[in-house]
């Protein structure tokens, strides 16, 4: 994955709580490998959203190799994965490389909650 080409911050265990769990705008989280093919495609997706979203979604992505209590946690077992929190809470869960309608319309679900 190139970081240097990524519009999502990376967030870890240690930042976790505050960046997601504390945010007061919604969070948009991809759990990825590095190894992790389709993780590319949904990566290409997650940055298209964060310039769509930009001051209404935080967009991060997680390692979960490198940080694999928070994707334990979250009971994820396979990537990419990505989760969409709203108050602190896991509001919607999207499972592989699906269509970007898809993620848009449960963003949509969440800043419409």
């Amino acid at each position: 994955m190139d970081k240097s080409r990524c519009l999502a911050t990376e967030v870890t265990e240690r930042s976790w709580e505050d960046s997601v769990l504390k945010s007061e705008t919604p969070v948009l989280v991809e759990f990825y490998t590095s190894w992790c093919g389709p993780c590319r495609i949904v990566h290409r997706m997650k940055d298209e959203i964060a310039l769509d979203y930009a001051g209404k979604l935080n967009c991060y992505v997680l390692n979960a190799d490198n940080d694999l209590p928070v994707a334990e946690e979250y009971e994820r077992k396979a990537v990419p994965v990505v989760l969409l929190f709203k108050n602190g809470e896991k509001r919607e869960s999207i499972m592989g490389t699906i269509p970007k309608e898809f993620s848009i319309s449960a963003i949509e679900r969440i800043l419409n909650s």
